[in-house]
Formats: structure tokens, C-alpha cells, sequence
């Protein structure tokens, strides 16, 4: 089966990146890698969880070795796809609402590499590695659920966030820490952002947050399948 590979491709590696790609090597038991950390203390905070490279993906494999997961590709993900490539390549950007396209502008036209896509939502990275997986384990792309919005709740307090997450019999598939990050650390994050021009890197916390205990619930949004999405039957 195909290495994921996650392109970093943020000016800094936040905390809400950093747990996105944790959460994700723990979805494929440890068979990630994640590369272009030109930051060295960036790059020691990921080598604890995941192969970690200074190197973009391009300077470590050939083109065609390479597919990337791309919203604006023409062809969905099948599990053909993933014997047919050594590295299946997420990129490493942070949503925007609504999406400009950025994959395809900063990875798909830079590797030249062929791209497919994982349905017509925007997942979190992931979720598209989660997706991948499925994918690659047997489900139709078509098959695999998600929820088109997902709540995180404690108190009266709410935060709403307008991307897709995959579902399972357990649920959102969604990083506990980083639930509890949004909803403890990431308003006072966002200021010093706001004030110093730079967001916050992991690397500031020495690669380890002391998160406050939070009671939250994570709520599902209407929940569908791929296959509804791309018939535009949702």
C-alpha cells in the first residue's frame, strides 16, 4: 500500500497543524510522513509522532510516484490508485472558508504529479487521510460518511466549523486535542497572532501543550455519504 505523505506547507507549524498531523499518523499507525519542515524545531516536535524531512516531497521521489489527494482533480480516489503509487501526498494547508484552490496552486501544479480527488467537501488533513485509508482498506470512496459540519460545544459555549469530517460507528473522526484546544487556547493563540503579525508555532510550546480540562461534546452536522455529495443528492 501506498506511504501517506502530509507536504507541510504553512509558514509556521501552529498547533492546530501539528495535532492534525498527530492525530493522522495515529490513524495510520505510525506510516506517515511528513516533509518541508524547514524549521528545525518544527521538524523535531513532528519526528516524535512521524517521519520527518526538511525536504519537500519532490526532492525525495520521482513524479511518478507520487498522487496527490486534490479537491480540484477530475477523478475520485480508488483503491486501484493506491497500488498503482508509492506516496499518496495531503497537503499541509489550513482550511479556508470557502476553499481558494490553494492544493492545486502550491502542490499539484508544483510536483506535476497526478492528482485525485476525495469528493466534493473540504476535509481537514485528517480526515483525508482517514478517507485515504478507508480507501485503501476496501470501502467505495462513495461509501465512506461524513458529517458537513461539526460543533464543538462546552457550556453555552460553541464553536462551528463549516468543513467535512468523517463519521464512524464512534463517531466524528476528530482529534480529542485538538477539540480541547479550540476551546481553550486557540482565541488567545489567535490574539497573539493578531497582535505580533505571526502565529504561534508548536515549536513555542516545546512541542507539548498543557491543555486546561474541558467537558465538551462534539456534534455532528447532517451526516451523508461521498457518493450523495458527488450526485448532489444531499
Amino acid at each position: 500500500m501506498a506511504v501517506v505523505v502530509v507536504e507541510h506547507l504553512e509558514e509556521v507549524l501552529t498547533p492546530w497543524a501539528f495535532m492534525e498531523y498527530k492525530h493522522a499518523a495515529s490513524l495510520s499507525n505510525g506510516n506517515l510522513i511528513v516533509t518541508n519542515l524547514k524549521n528545525e524545531s518544527e521538524l523535531a516536535c513532528v519526528s516524535s509522532f512521524a517521519g520527518a524531512h526538511r525536504e519537500s516531497i519532490a526532492d525525495l521521489a520521482a513524479a511518478d510516484e507520487l498522487l496527490v489527494l486534490d479537491p480540484q482533480a477530475r477523478d475520485p480516489l480508488s483503491a486501484d490508485d493506491l497500488q498503482s503509487f508509492r506516496y499518496i501526498v495531503v497537503g499541509g494547508i489550513m482550511g479556508d472558508y470557502p476553499p481558494r484552490g490553494r492544493t492545486r496552486k502550491m502542490l499539484t501544479e508544483r510536483l506535476k504529479a497526478e492528482a485525485r480527488h476525495l469528493g466534493p467537501c473540504q476535509l481537514s488533513v485528517d480526515g483525508a487521510v482517514y478517507v485515504a485509508l478507508k480507501v485503501a482498506r476496501g470501502s467505495a470512496l462513495d461509501d465512506v460518511e461524513v458529517a458537513l459540519e461539526v460543533s464543538l460545544k462546552t457550556g453555552s459555549f460553541e464553536v462551528v466549523l463549516p468543513y467535512c469530517y468523517p463519521v464512524e460507528e464512534r463517531g466524528v473522526v476528530f482529534s480529542r486535542e485538538l477539540a480541547k484546544y479550540i476551546l481553550t487556547l486557540l482565541e488567545e493563540d489567535e490574539a497573539y497572532a493578531a497582535l505580533s503579525g505571526r502565529p504561534r508555532s508548536i515549536a513555542d510550546y516545546d512541542c507539548r501543550l498543557e491543555l486546561p480540562d474541558v467537558e465538551y461534546e462534539i456534534v455532528a452536522g447532517k451526516v451523508v455519504r461521498l457518493g450523495m455529495l458527488r450526485r448532489g443528492k444531499h
